[in-house]
């Protein structure tokens, strides 16, 4: 006859091998004498999906032993929360927590349970004894991090993820969950060491190279993104997001114009390529949830995407319609207005930066009488911003989670009306703009792009930046708002910062070139040079990138553009590091003039320099995304800083800052003028207007 030790170990055999009957019936017997086998017996009953059963044996398993164990507690406390006794199930896991102090488990089960409760301070102090309790668990330290997160302090998130670092786990996966809370803080130089100890440790795993490349891309390393979904591909050829990455890969900054056409032709047939085995990637669409691309330097080659976008936005509505068919289907319009009509808007923007500025209004400035508004929350930065919208809003939901969950979420609340203002800038913008979620869906100019997306009904764009066939650039309906489009808040003034204080000098004439560097395209750099040609006391100062490598390819392409006219460098280039907005616009005051970018200009960086007093130079391309400063000028009454053409934009740049009386005249006008991009209510009301009749099913 086997014994009880035996019985246990071929019933928990049967178990793992998915044989839960057959494991209850082999113990059945010597569970009424044997603790380990009345265990196992418990668990095979939760196996079987009975759970009130499997909890009765562990209590009467409880009752007859000296003391609970942890193990036991915490089966269960999982016990109580399948049957919904949320309260139990927590004093459990305290149990189990306080029995074993070292069983990393029981902590994590605990604070699980009570951050579905709400109890977010309550679970910190869990947390934080796990950590006393298991100071080199490095997985706890990341969940800590995650908590601190969750009740926005990011300080202190930080500090748990460099206790993690500290702690030097030995494990692929706690090193990517590093590199993840890293990213999500815009922290890559250190989600990149992170993602290299876990891709030596796990090498071409997809999840880790995928994230690793993407990582690599936003620090401008090219060549390091392209080897990471290289490995990736290689050891995983049929991962739909090694694939999609790989494919679609593209750089903040190239060489040259040439150099652009070679990577959109690589995009293209990368696209080519997916479409052309959708069939591979179907069975298992449900992985379309999952993905972290997106094509937002896309957008910075100066060409019209619309085909592309709609290309991209069709491949990825493919996989959805085929995990999730109900999100693709059309959906009744049921406002009829004898009620507040239900808006929700997604993405990450509710918080500090640019589209939070310009967007927050749209939500505030909405009728709390006609509109229930809902927010979506998808970022871990809990800030002003965000804490004035959700004060502002009847409904707001933080969803650190992926497209699937946040869809599911938005589903379930029946909206009439959604709206996600900067489709493009995450790859949880493109999968949901790419699900049907509500009966109108919107897009704004936040990314000022088509979505290319057949489930999106209407992109808001401002009126007087689009161009007179702006229609033929969006698979969108397009609605033109007054103004910007926006209720930008007047940013308080700044007295221009002293040029020495920045290493800048103070006897050249500086022109500033403030955009981000994958907005400098190659058909900038014969102006720019041009520029400096025409006044050589005239310095170009721009602004650091995040990474090194796409500062250091600007700035060589630039020396190489100067080198081909012939000027000699004596310090006409200058870059500044990146800082917070209010310095910014110091800088920008402190400029003669501001150099705006072609194909892609200003858009916030147009305003902080019209907020700072600074003439900013405009060259305006065919495209919406490339006549925002053109649009702001032409608001304020300016057009003699609206270039016609190439040669015109140098000469009125150069004018612009070696003439004192014109610059002084021109700083005079911006000041009096500018009150008119600045807490303007009409663009706010017509966006309104336009929610109530799309919402109604009238045409907005």
């Amino acid at each position: 006859m086997s014994s009880p030790a035996d019985i246990v170990v071929i019933a928990r055999r049967l178990l793992a091998e998915g044989r839960a009957a057959e494991a209850l019936a082999s113990v059945e017997h010597a569970a009424a004498q044997d603790d380990e086998a009345a265990f196992t017996a418990a668990k095979a009953e939760e196996a079987l999906g009975r759970y009130a059963q499997a909890r009765e044996r562990l209590i009467a398993l409880r009752s007859r032993l000296p003391r609970s164990t942890a193990p036991l507690e915490i089966q269960l406390g999982i016990l109580h929360d399948k049957l919904g006794d949320k309260g139990l199930a927590i004093a459990a896991m305290e149990a189990a927590a306080t029995l074993k102090p070292d069983l990393v488990a029981g902590h994590k089960n605990l604070v699980a349970l009570l951050v579905a409760a709400g109890k977010l301070d309550e679970a910190r102090a869990a947390m934080q004894r796990a950590v006393s309790a298991n100071p080199y668990d490095a997985t706890l330290w990341v969940s800590l991090s995650s908590l601190e997160t969750q009740r926005g302090d990011a300080d202190a998130a930080m500090a748990a993820l460099g206790k993690a670092v500290l702690a030097l786990p030995v494990d692929a996966a706690t090193w990517r969950e590093i590199a993840y809370a890293y990213s999500e803080y815009w922290k890559y130089p250190e989600a990149d060491r992170a993602l290299a100890l876990a891709s030596a440790l796990d090498p071409g795993e997809p999840r880790i190279e995928t994230h690793r490349a993407f990582v690599k891309q936003e620090l401008g390393d090219t060549a390091g993104a392209r080897a990471a979904l290289q490995a990736a591909v290689k050891r995983s050829p049929e991962d739909l997001q090694a694939s999609v990455a790989e494919r679609l890969l593209l750089p903040q900054v190239y060489a040259d114009a040439e150099d652009v056409a070679r990577w959109r032709a690589r995009y293209t047939q990368g696209l080519e390529d997916l479409e052309r085995r959708i069939d591979t990637w179907l069975p298992r669409a449900a992985e379309v949830f999952d993905l972290n691309h997106n094509n937002f330097l896309l957008a910075y080659q100066g060409a019209d995407d619309r085909e592309l976008q709609r290309r991209y936005s069709a491949f990825l509505g493919s996989l959805v319609g085929r995990a999730r068919p109900e999100w693709r289907e059309r959906r009744p319009v049921t406002f009829s207005g004898q009620r507040r009509l239900r808006i929700g808007f997604v993405g990450s923007l509710f918080r500090d930066c640019t589209a939070g500025r310009y967007f927050e209004r749209w939500v505030t400035s909405l009728d709390a009488g006609s509109f229930e508004r809902y927010i979506y929350h998808a970022s871990p930065i809990i800030d002003a911003v965000t804490r004035r919208i959700a004060e502002s809003a009847d409904h707001f939901v933080p969803l650190r989670v992926g497209p699937r969950e946040i869809a599911s979420r938005i589903d379930a609340d029946q909206l009439d009306v959604l709206v996600q203002p900067e489709v493009g800038m995450n790859a949880i913008t493109y999968v949901l703009a790419a699900s049907r979620l509500a009966p109108v869906q919107c897009a704004g100019w936040g990314h000022p792009v088509t979505t290319g997306s057949e489930t999106m009904d209407l992109f808001f764009t401002s009126g007087p930046m689009e161009p007179p066939d702006g229609e033929s650039h969006y698979v969108e309906r397009l609605v033109r708002l007054p103004g910007l489009g926006v209720n930008y808040s007047m940013p308080a003034p700044q007295p221009p910062v002293e040029r020495s204080k920045l290493g800048l000098p103070e006897d050249r004439r500086l022109y500033a070139c403030a955009q981000s560097v994958f907005k400098v395209h190659p058909d900038m750099d014969e102006l720019l040079a041009d520029v400096i040609a025409r006044d050589p006391d005239g310095v170009l100062v721009f602004f650091q990138a995040m990474g090194r490598h796409a500062t250091e390819n600007l700035a060589a392409r630039l020396q190489r553009a100067f080198a081909q006219r012939g000027i000699q460098p004596r310090g006409q280039l200058k870059f500044l590091p990146r800082m917070e907005s209010g310095y910014f616009r110091r800088v920008l005051a402190a400029a003669d003039v501001v150099l705006d970018t072609v194909h892609w200009s200003g858009g916030n960086t147009s305003i902080d320099a019209f907020a700072a007093g600074a003439p900013v130079v405009t060259l305006p391309g065919r495209f919406m995304r490339g006549r925002q400063t053109a649009g702001m000028l032409e608001l304020m009454g300016m057009p003699e800083l609206i270039a016609p053409s190439a040669e015109e934009y140098v000469r009125i740049a150069v004018e612009a800052a070696a003439d004192r009386e014109r610059n002084a005249a021109l700083r005079h006008a911006i000041a009096e003028r500018r009150a008119v991009l600045f807490d303007q209510r009409a663009p706010v009301d017509a966006f309104a207007q336009a929610l109530l009749q799309a919402g109604s099913g009238r045409p907005a």
